[in-house]
Formats: C-alpha cells, sequence, structure tokens
C-alpha cells in the first residue's frame, strides 16, 4: 500500500511540474496553437506520418528555436532556426516513423528550447499491425 501510495505522490508531483513549466513558458512568450496532437492509430510499416505545431512569439523581443529534442529516435522535428520577430509565426512540423516503432499505444514529450524558455509539446497515438 505504501509502494502505491509513493507512485501516485510521485505522479502527481511530476504532473504538477509539468504544468508550472508549461505556464511559465506561456508567461515567457512562447505560444502554441496546441499543446498535444494525437495520431490515432498508426500502421507499423515503413510509412511516416506527420503533424504541424504552430508557434508564436508573444514575447517583447526576438524569439530564436535553439533546439526540439524528442523523447525518441521514432520522432524528428523539422524547424526554422531563424528569429522570430514579435507576434510572427513559425512551424515546426513533427515526423513520427511509424516503422521504428514498438506496438501499442504511445506518449512522446517533446522539448522546444528557446533562448526565452523550454516550452512541452506531445504527441500521442496507438502503433498497431496491419
Amino acid at each position: 500500500m505504501k509502494k502505491i501510495l509513493l507512485v501516485l505522490s510521485l505522479l502527481m508531483l511530476s504532473v504538477s511540474a509539468f504544468g508550472q513549466q508549461s505556464n511559465s513558458a506561456e508567461k515567457s512568450g512562447i505560444v502554441f496553437d496546441k499543446k498535444a496532437f494525437d495520431f490515432g492509430d498508426v500502421l507499423r510499416e515503413n510509412k511516416n506520418y506527420t503533424c504541424v505545431f504552430t508557434l508564436e512569439n508573444k514575447t517583447d523581443k526576438p524569439l530564436v528555436l535553439l533546439s526540439v529534442k524528442t523523447s525518441c529516435s521514432c520522432l524528428k522535428a523539422q524547424y526554422v532556426r531563424r528569429p522570430l520577430k514579435v507576434g510572427q509565426t513559425t512551424d515546426i512540423v513533427m515526423t513520427l516513423e511509424a516503422g521504428k516503432m514498438e506496438k501499442g499505444v504511445f506518449h512522446r514529450v517533446v522539448e522546444v528550447h528557446t533562448n526565452s524558455g523550454v516550452a512541452y509539446i506531445t504527441v500521442r497515438g496507438n502503433s498497431i499491425e496491419k
């Protein structure tokens, strides 16, 4: 019973920390059109699936995307590295390489590092066989 309470406590702390980091990113002016994308069912074959996250610079200075870090090798990010003027938007294109995935439900966190802070977006879905 103590182990279950410990696991639940740790889970609550991690969810709380994630929410605070996400809020601090918004307060710093990093705003996305959506926080998550659900691919639904994806076939585990040599097929790629893509989604787009649009980022808007709501800071009071130019915003630079320093890096976009994915949590697995099956997810790739494409983005522009030039500074975004205040109010300008840019797209981060996420490509899911389904052939590299294990079968089952997945949830991947993506870290977007900028000169104004770090923001988090997620992709999820279910990898299935033909």
